[in-house]
């Protein structure tokens, strides 16, 4: 379930961030989620290369995330980043505005969000 949520997420690249987000949490709730309930958040960055990444990643880490960064087979790198919260629109927005602008400020791109299914 978790890759269909994820998948859910990046489906809608073309869409405004707002609307993205109310439509992966509207997934979550079809899926039977109980989004009172805290998930753990995954956030996906993309940049073109390691040094912009590690820029990124230790200021999220400094901001309570759980980072991972992976260099892809085309010299681009993932950076994965965990979180703990309530899906609310409104803390996914916060969150995802945030990601949106530093990795923007760093050449990167905000991926999306995904999480499991939490009953």
């Amino acid at each position: 379930m978790r890759t269909i949520i994820i998948a859910i997420a990046l489906l809608f690249l073309g869409t405004a961030y707002a609307d993205r987000d109310a439509l992966v949490i509207e997934a979550l709730v079809a899926n039977g989620s109980d989004i009172s309930k805290v998930h753990e958040i995954d956030f996906f960055l993309d940049f073109d290369n390691l040094k912009q990444a590690a820029v990124v990643a230790q200021s999220m880490e400094s901001q309570g995330f759980r980072v991972k960064v992976y260099e892809n087979e085309d010299q681009t790198v993932t950076i994965e980043a965990k979180r703990f919260l309530i899906p609310t629109l409104d803390n996914i927005h916060r969150v995802s505005s945030t990601l949106e602008s530093l990795t923007s400020k760093y050449g990167g791109s905000y991926d999306g969000w995904g999480t499991e299914i939490v009953k």
